[in-house]
């Protein structure tokens, strides 16, 4: 009986979060004015750069397939395929989408995982989401040190201040992640017993595994980063100089500032993009690039993801 009330809450879960889902795609596709302010221009430039365009959109199946096979390493199973776990993700991401700070990426993957227990999923979770941070940061704040140190184009904002504080918090990251294992032993023994736990846990990944997640951030991060820039470059029809690729860095960075749900900080994508490279490109080619980057790897999985929630109703595991 248990057992049944169990799986009875997964499906009630699983219906409710996606409905959830597309209604709040719908909400957000319906909103933006594609008419007048995308599609023409899209299909535009698709004409002039159409192998461009493709190879962006065939990287956000690289882009999601990195981070199933992270999902796969940090959940030790060797029973689950890879495309299962593809999809898995994908149905976090549809949750996570319209949850603060991507909270409900945990609540997809565990739904959709429900012979393997919660914790699991979401220390594997929260392990390989530690991993693309570190890119975030440890890139980002490398990136501004390229930038002081090479170029000149940001003299403005980029004084002997800021020079100092990046280099603090480059040493500061450096320094925490030759220490990490030290500082969880540390908080395991000061810590109550229910967060301890969770500490014997992650301290199970070792230097070898966590080693191929931390490779497979790299790589998605770099996936992620050529979309931008080349996004920038099509709609812009190549005036942006190409110096300036060390820049997108810097915009994951500031965009990572704000804490607000994924799908909902175009605005701010905008924003810092238009900071970075508004010198150099329109403002209307700006928000071409960003709405494109936003759509294909945040609107497209996630209605996916969504699709997917609602269809394993009606698969028996």
């Amino acid at each position: 009986m248990k057992a049944n009330q169990y799986t009875n809450i997964y499906t009630v879960l699983k219906w409710i979060f996606s409905i959830l889902s597309f209604l709040f795609f719908y909400q957000s596709i319906s909103e933006f004015d594609w008419d007048s302010h995308f599609i023409p221009l899209f299909k535009s430039a698709f004409e002039y750069y159409p192998l461009g365009f493709i190879s962006v959109f065939l990287m956000v199946i690289l882009n999601w397939n990195f981070e199933a096979m992270k999902f796969k390493i940090l959940l030790k199973s060797k029973s689950l395929s890879r495309i299962r776990l593809f999809f898995t993700v994908l149905g976090g991401t549809a949750i996570s989408n319209f949850t603060p700070a991507r909270s409900g990426e945990y609540i997809g993957r565990s739904l959709l995982l429900k012979g393997v227990h919660p914790i699991r999923v979401t220390i594997a979770t929260v392990a390989g989401n530690l991993a693309q941070v570190l890119m975030t940061y440890g890139l980002g704040l490398l990136s501004i040190l390229v930038v002081y140190i090479f170029f000149d184009f940001y003299d403005n904002w980029a004084d002997q201040t800021s020079y100092i504080i990046a280099v603090i918090l480059c040493f500061l990251l450096l320094l925490f992640l030759f220490l990490s294992k030290r500082i969880i032993e540390f908080l395991s023994k000061i810590l109550p017993s229910k967060i301890t736990s969770f500490f014997k846990l992650v301290k199970h990944y070792n230097f070898s595994v966590y080693g191929r997640v931390v490779v497979l951030s790299f790589l998605r991060y770099c996936v992620f980063s050529a979309q931008l820039f080349i996004l920038l470059q099509l709609f812009s029809d190549f005036s942006l100089p190409f110096n300036l690729v060390w820049l997108v860095p810097v915009a994951f960075l500031l965009q990572s500032i704000v804490p607000i749900p994924a799908i909902s900080d175009i605005g701010v994508r905008v924003g810092v993009c238009g900071l970075l490279f508004g010198d150099y490109i329109s403002n209307i080619a700006l928000v071409q690039s960003v709405t494109c980057l936003w759509a294909i790897n945040l609107i497209l999985p996630g209605v996916i993801g969504a699709f997917f929630l609602w269809v394993s109703n009606f698969i028996k595991e």
